[in-house]
């Protein structure tokens, strides 16, 4: 990870407390932060140890909100033309820390991604009018106080990561909210053996490319060792592949993560396997991993990530709250797994 974000919004948050009474006021009215959010978030800047934490996740604690992208041209006065500037450096802050890592803008900073192009790539008037007219605002993106916040722990940096972006599948989820679901499957004009070598270039198993393909699988492994003698690295992810079920109960909290991951980029995951969301959620897995200290060795790999995407078509494998803890976990219909939250 190569920017980081959480600690400078953190110290934002502790300027706002001590700005003065109608300063703070005017930034609980405008911003989507309750007075504890703010309270919180400014008692951990004085923990070095949980701040450091906090800020070596790869994901932004907060999310940026916006009601339309649809805000024409206006003036601002001066009084406006300095706030609004101010705040707008604080919204391309986000921009910046999303593009430079390499992050989708919704796992990054809970930003769907038309807006996000709208907003990054627009003239500086036009994000003017963004901020002023469109409703921009920033909240926090699950109960901070559920964080573990050990950088000690890459499972436990996981974990916080996992619960931030099952904040964020909560709120995406309510009705009348959109911004998920982007990324779309292959399209049917598509030739199947240019779809074939990406999914191998991406390390899928020849014997799921040719089940989503429907190409033969000699034909699938004609095209797999035209890629090996022309790439040489291009290899299927080694190991054999399982059953959705046994890598759930092998790697409970990586197959949330990814199941969460794939969620929220993928359209309609629950009605199709979308392969090319597949691929990328499983990049954007991999890349959360990492920044989180985290061997490849103990990743779920392509193809066992495309078998639980699978699972969750069919509705063998759901995100439910847990009965007890309320918290999202991934279970397995037929036989339910202990929740990894509360272990009930």
């Amino acid at each position: 990870m190569r920017v980081k974000i959480n600690a400078s919004m953190i110290q934002m948050g502790l300027r706002w407390l001590t700005s003065g009474l109608r300063d703070f006021n005017v930034i609980l009215a405008e911003q989507r932060l309750t007075q504890a959010d703010l309270v919180w978030l400014s008692s951990l800047s004085t923990n070095q140890r949980q701040l450091s934490a906090v800020d070596a996740l790869p994901v932004s604690l907060y999310r940026v909100h916006y009601n339309t992208l649809k805000v024409g041209r206006g003036y601002l006065d001066d009084e406006e033309f300095r706030e609004i500037g101010n705040k707008m450096v604080m919204f391309m802050e986000f921009c910046h820390f999303s593009r430079v890592n390499g992050t989708s803008p919704i796992l990054a900073v809970g930003l769907d991604d038309v807006a996000y192009r709208v907003f990054e790539a627009g003239s500086f008037d036009s994000r003017m009018m963004l901020v002023s007219r469109g409703g921009f605002s920033i909240g926090t993106r699950c109960n901070l106080r559920k964080l573990r916040m050990n950088l000690s722990s890459p499972t436990d940096q996981l974990r916080d990561v996992t619960t931030v972006l099952l904040g964020d599948l909560r709120h995406f989820l309510k009705p009348g909210v959109s911004g998920i679901g982007r990324v779309k499957d292959y399209p049917s004009t598509m030739p199947l053996d240019v779809v074939a070598t990406e999914l191998l270039q991406q390390k899928l198993q020849p014997k799921l490319v040719s089940q989503w393909t429907g190409l033969n699988a000699d034909e699938v492994v004609r095209i797999k060792r035209s890629l090996l003698r022309d790439t040489p690295l291009v290899g299927s992810q080694s190991g054999r592949i399982q059953a959705p079920n046994k890598t759930l109960a092998e790697n409970p909290l990586h197959s949330l993560l990814y199941l969460t991951v794939y969620r929220l980029l993928a359209d309609n995951p629950l009605r199709r396997t979308n392969a090319r969301a597949v691929v990328a959620a499983h990049r954007e897995y991999v890349d959360l991993c990492k920044a989180v200290g985290l061997e490849a060795g103990d990743m779920i790999s392509p193809s066992n990530g495309y078998q639980l995407s699978n699972a969750m078509k069919t509705g063998d494998i759901t995100l439910t709250p847990c009965s007890k803890c309320k918290e999202i976990n991934a279970r397995y219909a037929l036989k339910p797994g202990r929740c990894i939250w509360c272990n009930h």
